[in-house]
């Protein structure tokens, strides 16, 4: 979606400490988008996750607005699944086009900021490319995408969780569904995935999570 590239190190976290396994994690790509989102006016925003009016509120006083787009959850439904054709011995195939239709079609918005998250470590994998090239499709110039990736797919910290904006350098991470980790992808690969922007970063964390922040 979202080339040059650029790492630093690295993000801490903390473990699990309030209700239901939700933690503090401090995150280097929200502190950098922080900072644009504190300075600049007017922004249309598109996050990913379980709709949250704390992040609802938070980037709506700033002045910007907010769209939510909550994929995950309706990619594990068996309607996206296309048999085989009959006598063939295939396993069904996930309908990326009918799902982009009815899932990531934004009628005619577009984006200064996408909040993907991990999103892209709980779809089908035949799902990712598309939904960064997607993804870059609706980005305004200079617009920016931040997204997590997973270093492994089991753990505590792979648990499918949505991230609450703060005032301060740290997200809160609260547990949003038992949602597994399908894929983890490597640097190479999310490389190719963010092909065309114009500057991408890497944040390195010690929890296996690398946080990515593209311009496009």
């Amino acid at each position: 979606m979202f080339s040059k590239f650029k790492k630093e190190h690295e993000a801490e976290v903390h473990p699990p400490v309030g209700k239901g396994g939700s933690y503090a994690r401090h995150s280097r790509g929200w502190a950098d988008l922080l900072l644009h989102l504190k300075a600049s006016e007017n922004l249309r925003v598109l996050d990913f996750g379980a709709t949250s009016s704390s992040n609802i509120n938070y980037l709506t006083s700033m002045g910007h607005s907010v769209y939510m787009a909550n994929i995950v959850q309706d990619a594990t439904k068996p309607e996206w699944m296309n048999p085989p054709e009959e006598g063939s011995t295939g396993a069904p195939e996930f309908d990326v086009e009918r799902f982009v239709a009815a899932n990531l079609d934004f009628s005619g918005r577009d984006f200064d900021v996408v909040l993907l998250w991990d999103t892209a470590n709980y779809l089908p994998p035949v799902m990712v490319p598309v939904l960064f090239a997607r993804m870059r499709a609706v980005l305004r110039p200079e617009g920016r995408l931040l997204a997590f990736f997973h270093g492994r797919k089991e753990g505590p910290e792979t648990a499918f969780s949505r991230y609450q904006l703060t005032e301060s350098d740290n997200l809160l991470v609260l547990k949003s569904g038992d949602f597994r980790v399908r894929e983890v992808y490597q640097t190479r690969q999310v490389e190719q995935f963010l092909d065309g922007y114009s500057s991408v970063r890497f944040f390195l964390g010690r929890d296996n999570v690398r946080e990515v922040i593209a311009v496009h």
